[in-house]
């Protein structure tokens, strides 16, 4: 279950106080918004870089899980 909103931490954003990047989970993972179009994830660290929808800066996030039920184009 979702427990609270992940956003956007650049000052120069143009979504006020943030976009909504995800969701944290109460196992330490991330579920993220549908507006996300893009992340890039590092297994061997377990980190990933989630990409602001808004103003299209790369957020870091280490936990144990990032779900995304967003699929690329084939």
């Amino acid at each position: 279950m979702s427990r609270s909103l992940w956003r956007c931490r650049n000052p120069a954003c143009a979504v006020p106080h943030g976009a909504v990047l995800g969701r944290l989970t109460a196992d330490r993972g991330l579920v993220l918004d549908p507006a996300v179009v893009g992340f890039r994830a590092y297994l061997d660290t377990r980190r990933a870089v989630v990409v602001c929808p808004g103003c299209g800066t790369g957020r870091d996030f280490c936990g144990a899980a990032v779900l995304s039920a967003r699929f690329p184009d084939s």
